[in-house]
């Protein structure tokens, strides 16, 4: 039998020196001054979706900031640590959370919130990543969890890109905007983290290269929210094929591909909505990289909501500090009212 590590219930974990950096960003806790950054997400409905409160007024968002700044410490267990997420320009994008467990003080959860602008760019995979860094090498926790609505693709989704393992549904658990919901835990151990190989340099231009083509996906009020997302990461010549639930193929170079991304919706096409990739598998060999991808799709067509599924599969090949994807074939499969 192994006895767990004595850690004192009323000892504030050893911070690192912030601001934490990555290579596009810098974490620091919240502080006053962040009020207007921090409530540009939390005030909008697609943030707060599947959050536990309604979007923010400025007074809430004010309280909060407080409430975070008072337990940054991680002092008292149960307190949160609210963490800035700082582009390289200063702008916060984003928020993560660390809480110290009021059972286990070993333990801790992972949370975050982030603006739409900066969705499907790989930045909050990112600060999450950094956060766990901070929670395992510098608070000595044993064991990261974190919890979403399972209608959170896109949360779920991060969580399982970086690691963390689908551990439980759980029913019924939350009260959730006048109704019980179903939960999704995610989890990690020290040891599973520690022991997670580096992904390469390459690997790493796939998965950006991916998220960006992906966001061209994005329309708000039936206008495309980044239409020349895609053109930085497309290769002179690319085809894009994308087969419909019927079995329809339409062929599309690039050019054309880009024009469509910024024009209205067509008749059929999502006026509102977006994709996440939910999972994938990326073999690099020969100078080339394959990358096929599960893609859950949601948004409004014609008035009326809906969800589905598609199978992408990519190929890409190198160029001067990136990759570019030279093909492409999107399957859906049927949408779901």
């Amino acid at each position: 039998m192994v006895n767990p590590p004595e850690v004192p219930m009323d000892t504030a974990p050893v911070h690192p020196e912030y601001p934490v950096r990555t290579k596009r960003l810098r974490l620091r806790p919240v502080r006053a001054d962040d009020l207007e950054a921090v409530y540009a997400h939390r005030s909008l409905p697609e943030v707060a979706l599947y959050l536990p409160h309604e979007p923010h007024t400025r007074e809430v968002t004010a309280q909060t900031l407080r409430r975070l700044i008072a337990g940054e410490s991680l002092a008292t267990p149960g307190d949160w640590l609210g963490l800035a997420v700082e582009t390289e320009v200063g702008r916060v994008v984003g928020e993560v959370f660390l809480r110290r467990d009021d059972r286990e003080p070993a333990t801790g959860e992972v949370g975050f919130a982030f603006h739409p602008d900066v969705w499907a760019t790989g930045i909050a995979t990112e600060a999450v990543t950094a956060a766990l860094d901070i929670a395992f090498d510098s608070f000595g926790w044993h064991r990261v969890y974190g919890v979403c609505d399972v209608r959170n693709i896109a949360s779920a989704a991060l969580m399982r890109r970086i690691g963390m393992r689908h551990e439980a549904v759980m029913r019924r658990n939350s009260y959730l905007k006048n109704d019980w919901c179903n939960d999704s835990m995610f989890a990690v151990l020290a040891s599973e983290w520690r022991r997670t190989p580096p992904r390469s340099a390459d690997e790493r231009a796939v998965d950006a290269a991916a998220a960006t083509f992906f966001s061209a996906f994005t329309r708000a009020g039936g206008e495309p929210v980044n239409p020349d997302a895609a053109r930085s990461v497309l290769a002179p010549g690319a085809v894009i094929e994308r087969v419909d639930a019927d079995g329809r193929v339409e062929r599309r170079g690039a050019e054309e591909f880009l024009a469509s991304r910024r024009s209205p919706p067509r008749g059929g096409e999502p006026a509102d909505g977006d994709v996440f990739e939910v999972s994938w598998t990326t073999m690099i060999a020969a100078g080339r990289a394959l990358r096929g991808s599960l893609i859950f799709r949601r948004g409004v067509r014609d008035g009326v909501p809906f969800t589905g599924w598609s199978r992408v599969a990519l190929q890409l090949r190198p160029a001067t500090g990136a990759w570019l994807v030279e093909s492409l074939t999107w399957t859906d499969e049927p949408d779901t009212p």
